[in-house]
């Protein structure tokens, strides 16, 4: 049970954060910043000190200020409270330990919360590592939670689905550290990545004798993952043969090793991913029907980085202060006409692609903020890729209107600083409708205002 300290501007947010957090929380304490080193010091000589302080980012905090409140906790974590879509990068650069979004959400709160209660000295390898942390704004990320908190608890076997670089493996690592079983491996199987005629043998093992090399026993990363999880990734190109022996471990928690003549339990947990339509490919007869029941009981489907644009600015600020310890370049901003470079990119890479690519802007940087012409991007796949006649035309048509619609306002919201009355004369738009259409696509005009 937590003790929380709750920095805010207004004292009923401690009631919200107490409702929120339920038994996590034993104690949730409110004190306005100027009275936040009176509180932690009386917690501390009480002999109760706080596990988490939840700081309002508004006015954003310094530096300075978050490492005297670590510092009067007794080594505190602190958590910013960030209403806009720059939370990630105010956090970053005031030196908090991680950040949430508001309004609250219980299940990010909770996940937030407690992950940074946690400490550094619970954080091995099958804890949350800092890089291990969803990035978004809206209602997406929220709902993303909210869906990770529900099924963490159980044991249900869980199917991923998104294009590749989404990050469906973070949501299933997210998953395993939310669980009872964090403290367990977590196993991860590229199912596209080992040939064929080895698979069998790095899931399931074999014994001496199985084949002409088996010159000892091999545990397979099945009985590597007991019980933890097992994340197969890429399960829509594991082989027919491979998918019904995996059937018979969902079905049983039993499977056979190469050569053996006995079965083996196995307590584990499987979370599967695939960028691939299953459908179809059970269609095709490619993937067995029952396997694909099995696997699809929780689906959860992460969306591509193209539709979520808004996001782009908190991801990039993420990439930024995550990679310059390794570059050893003392970079800590993005220009506007970067993130416009970066906003203005559909990025079929998804999000591994656009830590490639800030990456790249970073080793080209000659200065402490990534400049426009530092950021390299090609064409949009928009407006190279030919037209997929296999779909209907309605459809391409809308889906091309939406981007060139997202494309326009985010250039538009920039060249304006924001400011929705100049940007609607420009445009010759009524300023009603390019409100709306500002909030149709999900736009956030305080990212774009200009300090």
């Amino acid at each position: 049970m937590l003790r929380v300290l709750v920095v805010d501007r207004s004292p009923q947010t401690r009631e919200t954060i107490a409702e929120l957090l339920g038994d996590l929380a034993r104690d949730v304490v409110w004190a306005p910043r100027e009275g936040a080193g009176e509180k932690l010091r009386a917690g501390i000589a009480a002999g109760a000190p706080f596990d988490v302080v939840l700081l309002d980012a508004e006015p954003p905090p310094t530096q300075a200020v978050v490492r005297e409140l670590v510092t009067l906790g007794g080594g505190v974590r602190v958590v910013l409270a960030a209403a806009g879509p720059d939370g990630a990068a105010v956090a970053a650069r005031c030196g908090a330990t991680d950040v949430v979004a508001r309004p609250f959400s219980t299940a990010e709160l909770a996940f937030r919360i407690g992950r940074a209660a946690a400490g550094p000295e619970r954080a091995d390898k099958r804890r949350p590592r800092k890089s291990d942390v969803l990035i978004g704004t809206g209602s997406w990320i929220k709902d993303m939670y909210d869906r990770i908190t529900m099924v963490a608890v159980t044991d249900v076997t869980v199917a991923i689905f998104g294009e590749s670089g989404t990050g469906k493996e973070l949501v299933a690592r997210t998953i395993h550290n939310s669980s009872p079983r964090h403290d367990a491996p977590f196993v991860v199987v590229n199912c596209a990545a080992i040939p064929e005629a080895l698979l069998e043998d790095e899931l399931f093992g074999h014994v001496r004798g199985a084949f002409t090399d088996a010159s000892r026993d091999r545990e397979g990363l099945l009985a590597a993952a007991h019980t933890g999880t097992l994340f197969l990734d890429e399960i829509g190109e594991l082989p027919l043969p491979l998918q019904s022996k995996l059937l018979r471990v969902l079905q049983s928690q039993e499977f056979r090793r190469i050569g053996d003549d006995q079965d083996r339990r196995v307590d584990v947990r499987i979370i599967t991913a695939t960028n691939r339509d299953l459908d179809q490919l059970v269609a095709a007869g490619l993937f067995r029907q029952d396997l694909y029941y099995r696997i699809n009981v929780f689906p959860i489907h992460l969306p591509p980085l193209r539709e979520r644009p808004e996001d782009i600015a908190m991801l990039v600020h993420h990439f930024v202060q995550k990679l310059r310890g390794r570059l050893g370049k003392p970079i800590d901003g993005v220009s506007a006409a970067a993130l416009a470079r970066f906003a203005g990119y559909d990025f079929p890479g998804n999000v591994r692609e656009l830590e490639n690519k800030v990456h790249q802007a970073m080793v080209v940087c000659s200065g402490t903020t990534i400049e426009d012409v530092d950021v390299a991007l090609p064409k949009s796949r928009a407006q190279t890729a030919r037209p997929d006649v296999d779909r209907p035309f309605r459809e391409l048509k809308q889906e091309t209107i939406d981007t060139f619609e997202r494309r326009y306002l985010t250039e538009l919201l920039r060249v304006h600083g924001g400011n929705l009355a100049q940007a609607a004369r420009a445009a010759g738009m009524d300023r009603k409708n390019l409100w709306a259409l500002v909030e149709r696509h999900g736009l956030d005009r305080a990212q774009f205002k200009k300090p």
